[in-house]
């Protein structure tokens, strides 16, 4: 293998925790439990909308293999030495749903019934009526709906708030699904999103949590410290997942500052950065992943992707820093 592809192939399996991310596990959990202790009564949800690469996807797949597969092992659906990979893609406990391109509340229920493993035959109705069955008879307790910003009309005058019938359908259809008691839900998406989907009162009344997953603020001691600390931690899984030979210093004089400029402090453009240094790092021969390494990373990646200047060699512009 490739240094490149060996890089690209471990960032892909680096799992950082930190109190939000645990805080909404904790939700998750809880949603769950309303299904097992009321199972006929309605239903309600929970809520993420933050900005792309801000760790709302990665919350979801740490859930799965962690929370998940624990229970899914404690009930002895599947053996313990199976890879929890495999567990967390076969479980029925939580059913993960990501919607992409134009979706039709037909569409919605196709994608459902592909993550219930059940073949989706016949008209809308009957589609949906396949739903609430297998729902209910495969005991799934959180249908999570990531990317719901795809939940929308082929033909639109704008990218996410404009409002016809088949936005209200969709908003309808999820609203009856909690109505009837089949399954709490959480919903995805980017901060647009929040008005396509909750356009009707009656669904954003049932919203039970908003989780936070906005962008870090650096001038905000705790979000600071949130940032600061992730920055640590996956400075340490460049050696853990054997990439170096020596730990990576990510809080290194100011390290933290530039790379929350040029990240927006969202966590997963951090990681984004640092898989690009790490490249470059280990093509150089070095031991671990340098300052040197991350400013070549921003002139190679970042610019203008994410941010017009090059904070590493000219210094952080204090007006951006939040």
């Amino acid at each position: 293998m490739s240094i490149r592809g060996k890089i690209w192939s471990a960032f892909n399996d680096i799992r950082i925790f930190n109190d939000r991310l645990l805080d909404a596990h904790d939700i998750f959990d809880d949603l769950r439990q309303v299904t097992r202790e009321s199972p006929q009564e309605p239903k309600r949800c929970a809520t993420i909308f933050a900005p792309t690469h801000s760790g709302k996807s990665m919350c979801v797949k740490t859930y799965l293999e962690t929370r998940v597969v624990d229970e899914a092992i404690k009930r002895g659906l599947f053996p313990k030495d199976m890879k929890r990979n495999e567990i967390a893609s076969k479980q029925r406990i939580v059913i993960y749903i990501t919607l992409e391109g134009v979706t039709t509340i037909k569409n919605l229920a196709e994608e459902i019934l592909r993550a219930l493993n059940v073949e989706a035959e016949g008209n809308t109705q009957q589609l949906l009526k396949l739903c609430y069955d297998h729902i209910v008879a495969l005991g799934v307790e959180l249908i999570i709906v990531d990317e719901v910003q795809h939940l929308r009309p082929t033909k639109q005058r704008s990218k996410y708030a404009e409002k016809n019938e088949n936005d209200a359908g969709i908003a309808n259809t999820l609203k009856v699904m909690l109505i009837r008691g089949v399954c709490p839900m959480v919903f995805i998406g980017v901060t647009e999103a929040r008005t396509l989907l909750f356009g009707d009162d009656q669904l954003d009344g049932r919203v039970l949590e908003e989780i936070s997953f906005d962008r870090l603020d650096y001038g905000v001691a705790a979000q600071r410290e949130m940032f600061i600390e992730y920055l640590g931690m996956l400075g340490l899984k460049l050696k853990e997942h054997g990439l170096f030979e020596e730990e990576s210093n990510l809080l290194d004089g100011d390290i933290p500052e530039c790379l929350h400029v040029v990240s927006g402090g969202r966590v997963g453009y951090v990681s984004r950065i640092v898989e690009q240094a790490a490249v470059i790092a280990a093509k150089a021969g070095s031991p671990c992943v340098l300052r040197s390494h991350l400013e070549a990373a921003v002139d190679k990646w970042a610019i203008p992707r994410l941010i017009d200047y090059n904070p590493f060699p000219t210094g952080v512009r204090k007006a951006e820093l939040k």
